[in-house]
C-alpha cells in the first residue's frame, strides 16, 4: 500500500534557512526518478510521479544537500536549506593577479576536454520544451491591456523574483526528441530529429513551424570560445580570449561530494560586448564547468531580443561532458511606447549518453535528418519522453491556444502576415492565391496589367506541385501565362524534376520564371517605363538532386524564343546579323552549389537555410548555346562563380561579403548578357546596387564584390553615444563595387530615343557605399548610400534605403 504510485501531484517550496528566500534551480532528484526536476524563481518544485516511500534529495551548491521523505514532505512541502561555506585558504594578493585568473586560466585551458564533439565518439538525446506568450506587465487586473475577449485565456508569470506577476497569453508551445552524434575520427556530425510536435497560434502547417523552432533549441556549449545564439557569437567566461572581456571576483568555494567547486561572479568589461554576466561554478581539478547562471547586460543591443537568461547544471556522476539540464529564456520586445512583449522559454534535458562507439562514415553523409514519423507520434509517446508530466496548468495552456486560434481576428491576423511574408494568400486547403503584389501593375508598354495565379499545397498533393499565372494588359491587348509542374521525389535529399512554359514580356536579362526573388521587388519592374522589353516564349524541362549535405545539383534545358518590344537597331546589331532582332536560343546549364554546415527549413515546394554559419557557401554556373538545336540561331557559352560568407570579427562585431565574378565567351545579343541588379526603389538590396538606375550597364566580363558589416560591441558607435544607446540602435556599414567590361563583340551602336541609358562600364569601376542604423523599432533598417563613381547617371548620388531587419 505504501508503495502505490500517488496521481496527486506534490508541490513544495526550498528557501534559505536564515533569511527564508526562495532557492532557485535547486536540484530535486526523486530516487526512482531518471532525472531530477529544478526549483522556479519562486522555490517552487512539482512531483508527479512519487511513492510514499519514496525519499527525496535537494542539492545547490554552497548548501549542504538534504533528504526527505514523501511522506514528511506530503505533511510539510516546506524544504529549508543550510548554506554550507568554507573560508578560503589564506590568499595573499599581489597587484599582478587576481585569485580567480588562475581557475579560469585552467578552465580555457582544459574546456576543449568537455565538448561532445572533442570526445571520440559520443551520442545522446535531448528532449526540449519550448513555450512562447505574449506578455503585459500588469497582471493585477488582466483586462487592463488585454481585451475581455482574451481574458479567459490569459495567465500569469513571474519572470524575475524582484518583479510582480506578468499576465501571459499563450501563444505557442513545441516539443522535440533529437539524438546527437559525434565521431572524432574523421570529425563528424549528425543530428536526428526523432519526434517533434508543435501547436500554435498561426501554426499551420505543422513540420515547418516546428523545424524553425528546433532550430532556436539547439544545444550549444560554453565549453566553445563563441557560442552561436541569434546568429550572433556571445563570448564565453572561459574562452581563449578570456582576459580581453570578463572581470572575475571569486565569491567562494565549496565543498561537495566530488570535490571542491568554485564559485565565481563574472561581469564583461564592456557592456556593450557580446558577453554574460553573472556566476559559474568551476570544480578544482578537472577544472570543468558545474553549474552556470547568466545574464545579458541590458546594455548590449541585440535588436529586438532582451532579457536572455542562461541556466545550465552539470550531474555530479558525471560532470565533465553534458549538463542534465539546460534552460534558457529572453524576451522579444515590441514597438516603443508598447508594453507588450513576447516571452519564450525553452528547457532541454539531456539523457542516454553513450561513448565510445563511433559510427561508420557513411551514416554522416546527411549531417541533419528528419525521421519520416517525427511528426507522427501520439500523446502516450510524448508521456513517456517528458522527463516529468504536465502540470494541470501546462495542459489548461494547451487548451487556451487550441481556442485563441481559432478566433476569426487570430485568422484573420495570421493570413495577413502570410500574404507579406510569402506572397501568397490561401483561399483553401488546396490552392494559394499569388504573388499578391504581382495582381496590378501599370507600365507604358502593357498599361494596366491584372493577374491571377497561385500554386498549390500539401493538401493537393504531397509530391506535385503546380504554380503559374494568367495576365492580361490593357495597352498591348495581350495574354500573358506561365505554368510550372514540378515532382518532388526526396525532399531530404532534396530531388526534384520538373516542366514549364513561359509566355510573357519583361526587361531584358530578367528571369521572368524566377520564384527566389521577392514578389514585391520583383513586380517593381513592370512598373512605369519598362527598359528594353522582350517578348518571351520559353519552354524548359529541369532536374536538381542533392548528392550529400549541403551539395546541390541542378540541370536544366530550356528553349526560348525572344522578341524585342522595342527598336532593337538601337542595339547595334540588327544591320550585321538579322537573327539579333528576334531570335531563338537552346541552352544547357548547370548549377552546383555547396553550402555546409547550415541547418535547413524543409518546406512543401523548397528547402532553405534557417541558421548560418561562418562556412563560404559557394555557387557554379555554366550555360551552353545549342545553336541548331530546336530552331537555335545561337551558339554560346558563359560561366560564373559566387562565394558569400559570414566572418567573425571579434569585438568588431560580424561582416558578409559576396563576391561573384563571370564571362560570356561568345557575342550574343542583350537579354544574355550579365545585366546588373539596379535599384530605383525605396528598399535597400545586397545582391544589387542600390543606387544605379535600372539597366545602366551590361557587361560580359565582370567580378563584382559586396561587403556588409554590423558593428557591436564596445567598438560600436551607437554603444558609445548615450542618446544612441538608449534606442539600441546597432551601426552598420559597407559597400559594393563591380568592374567589368563589354568586349568589342557585344558593344552597341550609338542609342537613341528613350533606351539611352543601355552602356558598357568604363575603366573604373562602379562603386557605392553605405552606412546606416538597424533596429530602429525594433524591426527596420536605414541606411545613407552614396555612389562614388559614374556621377553622370541619371539618379542621385545619395539616397535612403530601408530593409525590415528580420535577423536579429
Amino acid at each position: 500500500m505504501l508503495a502505490k504510485a500517488q496521481t496527486a501531484p506534490l508541490i513544495g517550496k526550498v528557501v534559505d534557512t536564515d533569511s527564508q528566500k526562495p532557492l532557485d534551480y535547486v536540484t530535486v532528484h526523486l530516487h526512482k526518478a531518471k532525472a531530477p526536476v529544478f526549483t522556479d524563481e519562486a522555490g517552487t518544485f512539482t512531483l508527479r510521479k512519487y511513492s510514499l516511500s519514496d525519499t527525496v534529495t535537494f542539492a545547490l551548491m554552497g548548501y549542504k544537500p538534504l533528504k526527505k521523505a514523501v511522506s514528511a514532505l506530503l505533511k510539510n512541502s516546506t524544504v529549508l536549506l543550510v548554506r554550507q561555506s568554507y573560508a578560503l585558504q589564506e590568499i595573499v594578493v599581489r597587484p599582478k593577479e587576481n585569485p580567480a585568473y588562475r581557475i579560469i586560466r585552467a578552465a580555457a585551458k582544459n574546456k576543449h576536454l568537455y565538448l561532445p564533439e572533442n570526445q571520440a565518439a559520443i551520442q545522446f538525446r535531448t528532449y526540449t520544451l519550448m513555450k512562447g506568450s505574449i506578455l503585459e506587465s500588469d497582471a493585477k487586473d488582466k483586462k487592463k491591456h488585454f481585451s475581455k475577449r482574451y481574458a479567459p485565456y490569459l495567465d500569469s508569470l513571474k519572470l524575475l523574483p524582484s518583479t510582480g506577476r506578468t499576465a501571459s497569453l499563450p501563444l505557442f508551445q513545441s516539443e522535440s526528441v533529437k539524438e546527437i552524434f559525434y565521431n572524432r575520427q574523421p570529425r563528424n556530425s549528425k543530428e536526428i530529429l526523432i519526434a517533434s510536435k508543435a501547436i500554435g497560434v498561426g501554426i499551420e502547417k505543422e513540420s515547418q513551424i516546428s523545424q524553425l523552432l528546433n532550430a532556436q533549441a539547439e544545444h550549444f556549449s560554453l565549453n566553445q570560445n563563441w557560442v552561436r545564439m541569434f546568429d550572433k557569437d556571445f563570448v564565453s567566461p572561459i574562452a581563449n580570449q578570456w582576459a580581453s572581456y570578463y572581470d572575475y571576483d571569486l565569491q567562494d568555494s565549496v565543498e561537495t561530494a566530488s570535490g571542491k567547486i568554485y564559485q565565481i561572479n563574472v561581469s564583461p568589461k564592456r557592456h556593450q560586448d557580446l558577453a554574460f554576466e553573472g556566476t559559474i561554478w568551476i570544480a578544482e581539478g578537472t577544472y570543468s564547468l558545474r553549474r552556470v547562471d547568466l545574464r545579458l547586460h541590458k546594455r548590449v543591443a541585440l535588436n529586438y531580443v532582451t532579457g536572455l537568461h542562461i541556466v545550465q547544471a552539470w550531474d555530479e556522476k558525471n560532470p565533465s561532458l553534458l549538463p542534465i539540464s539546460s534552460k534558457r529564456r529572453f524576451q522579444l520586445a515590441g514597438f516603443p511606447g508598447s508594453d507588450v512583449r513576447l516571452f519564450v522559454e525553452s528547457e532541454t534535458a539531456y539523457s542516454d549518453v553513450l561513448l565510445g562507439q563511433p559510427k561508420p562514415e557513411a551514416f554522416f553523409d546527411a549531417t541533419h535528418q528528419v525521421s519520416d514519423s517525427a511528426l507522427k507520434y501520439k500523446e502516450e509517446f510524448w508521456q513517456s519522453v517528458r522527463p516529468e508530466e504536465f502540470t494541470p496548468a501546462e495542459l489548461k495552456r494547451v487548451e487556451a491556444i487550441a481556442s485563441i486560434k481559432k478566433l476569426p481576428e487570430i485568422r484573420s491576423a495570421v493570413k495577413l502576415i502570410r500574404v507579406v511574408v510569402e506572397g501568397h494568400m490561401p483561399l483553401n486547403e488546396k490552392f494559394e492565391w499569388g504573388p499578391v503584389f504581382g495582381a496590378y501593375v501599370f507600365n507604358k508598354l502593357e498599361g494596366h496589367r491584372f493577374q491571377f495565379g497561385g500554386r498549390t499545397t500539401p493538401e493537393f498533393h504531397p509530391n506535385w506541385i503546380m504554380n503559374g499565372y494568367l495576365a492580361y494588359g490593357t495597352r498591348d491587348k495581350a495574354v500573358k501565362s506561365l505554368f510550372n509542374l514540378r515532382y518532388v521525389a526526396d525532399r531530404e535529399q532534396w530531388t526534384e524534376w520538373g516542366a514549364s512554359y513561359l509566355n510573357d514580356v519583361g526587361p531584358a536579362g530578367m528571369d521572368l520564371n524566377n520564384s527566389q526573388v521577392s514578389s514585391l521587388f520583383f513586380s517593381t519592374f513592370r512598373w512605369g517605363q519598362m527598359n528594353f522589353p522582350y517578348q518571351q516564349e520559353q519552354m524548359q524541362l529541369w532536374g536538381e538532386r542533392e548528392w550529400f549535405q549541403a551539395f546541390r545539383q541542378r540541370v536544366t534545358f530550356r528553349n526560348t524564343r525572344y522578341n524585342p518590344v522595342f527598336d532593337a537597331a538601337t542595339l547595334g546589331s540588327e544591320s550585321q546579323d538579322p537573327k539579333y532582332g528576334g531570335f531563338t536560343t537552346t541552352d544547357v546549364t548547370l548549377n552546383l552549389r555547396y553550402s555546409p554546415d547550415r541547418k535547413m527549413l524543409i518546406r512543401h515546394h523548397e528547402k532553405v537555410a534557417i541558421s548560418n554559419s561562418n562556412a563560404p557557401v559557394i555557387g557554379l554556373e555554366v550555360s551552353a548555346g545549342l545553336s541548331g538545336v530546336m530552331n537555335s540561331d545561337l551558339s554560346y557559352q558563359n560561366i560564373s562563380l559566387s562565394v558569400e560568407q559570414r566572418v567573425r570579427a571579434g569585438i568588431f562585431g560580424y561582416g558578409r561579403y559576396y563576391l561573384k565574378g563571370g564571362k560570356t565567351f561568345t557575342k550574343v545579343p542583350l537579354p544574355l548578357l550579365q545585366v546588373p541588379l539596379g535599384n530605383e526603389t525605396p528598399f535597400f538590396i545586397l545582391q544589387g546596387y542600390n543606387l544605379m538606375p535600372y539597366f545602366s550597364f551590361a557587361t560580359d566580363e565582370f567580378v563584382s564584390l559586396r561587403y556588409d558589416h554590423h558593428f557591436e560591441g564596445a567598438f560600436s558607435l551607437t554603444n558609445r553615444l548615450p542618446l544612441l544607446r538608449k534606442s539600441k540602435l546597432i551601426l552598420v556599414a559597407g559597400g559594393a563595387a563591380l568592374y567589368g567590361r563589354l568586349t568589342d563583340k557585344n558593344k552597341p551602336a550609338e542609342t537613341k530615343g528613350n533606351q539611352s541609358n543601355f552602356r558598357g562600364l568604363g575603366r573604373d569601376p562602379y562603386a557605392e557605399v553605405n552606412v546606416g542604423f538597424k533596429n530602429i523599432y525594433q524591426l527596420f533598417r536605414v541606411d545613407l548610400v552614396h555612389r562614388l563613381t559614374y556621377r553622370e547617371l541619371d539618379a542621385p548620388l545619395w539616397g535612403l534605403r530601408l530593409s525590415v531587419s528580420v535577423n536579429p
